[in-house]
């Protein structure tokens, strides 16, 4: 029998399921990882930095609204550019950070810092090349509520940030290819370098605790009780997962390959990458 994953189960108790799922493309995946939209272009390093881009805005909202009760543009972060803006939703607000023994409000605003920052990093970036940068999209930051994965309580906080420091992980791995000899090559590098402090911090105390927590796909490594594993590393090449684009977007989307929107950004990412692939594979990890 297939493993179940954490956002399977949020979808199979959801009672949006079907408006999460009915914006699938119903045109044929072009060939290639990144599964790229009817007349493709080869993606280069500025759109894999525009993509990235999406992927902080959702992490900067999380962690801001986690911490303050407000939008990373209520903090005065610029969110303009191209492509489709959109507002940031939850049924949420600040999470009460009160237990010491887990996660406290100073990592927490820590890292909100960092993400905001990482936001700020790369928009400068693109700017600095000539490139207008995309406009933070639509998020829903409720996505795996049904799961206990959301801005509900501390536990809920800890679930959802350990997927998406993990995922974001492995995707500036996925990315770090096309970003070579580009000039965006070091911030990526030093993001990375951030996220991957981040993940530790948050798998740590999700073991601590005793959460458990689902894979998320064949590549995922859960931490303590759920898996063995404190840190999301195969032991044997002692290196990370990395996903594609398409792979990430596949659980960004809500398990949905060849879509175009739904989960946490129900309207799409803005920017050539936009389209999700079939889920990462236990190859991912090789």
């Amino acid at each position: 029998m297939a493993k179940k994953t954490i956002i399977q189960d949020a979808l199979s108790i959801s009672t949006n399921r079907r408006g999460l799922l009915k914006k699938l493309a119903v045109a044929s995946a072009v060939a290639g990882a990144t599964r790229l939209p009817l007349k493709a272009q080869s993606p280069t390093a500025t759109d894999v930095v525009q993509f990235a881009l999406n992927l902080e805005y959702l992490e900067a909202e999380f962690y801001s609204v986690a911490t303050t009760g407000q939008t990373i543009e209520e903090r005065g972060v610029d969110i303009t550019g191209t492509g489709s803006p959109g507002p940031t939703t939850t049924s949420f607000g600040k999470v009460d950070f009160g237990n010491n023994l887990v996660l406290t409000s100073g990592a927490a605003n820590d890292i909100s810092a960092d993400e905001m920052a990482h936001v700020v990093a790369l928009r400068g970036a693109l700017t600095a090349n000539g490139v207008t940068p995309v406009a933070k999209p639509a998020i829903n930051l409720d996505a795996l509520a049904g799961m206990g994965a959301s801005l509900q309580n501390q536990q809920a906080f800890l679930i959802l940030a350990r997927a998406f420091e993990d995922i974001g992980v492995s995707a500036y791995s996925g990315g770090a290819a096309l970003l070579a000899g580009s000039p965006y090559l070091m911030a990526a590098a030093r993001i990375l370098a951030v996220e991957g402090q981040h993940v530790g911090n948050i798998r740590l105390e999700v073991a601590r605790l005793g959460i458990s927590i689902p894979p998320l796909d064949e590549a995922d490594v859960p931490p303590p009780p759920s898996g063995a594993e404190f840190f999301s590393t195969n032991h044997a090449n002692g290196l990370c997962a990395f996903r594609t684009p398409g792979q990430v977007l596949y659980l960004a989307y809500g398990l949905a390959a060849n879509a175009t929107s739904g989960g946490f950004f129900p309207n799409g990412v803005n920017g050539l990458l936009n389209m999700s692939s079939a889920p990462a594979t236990s190859s991912n990890l090789s």
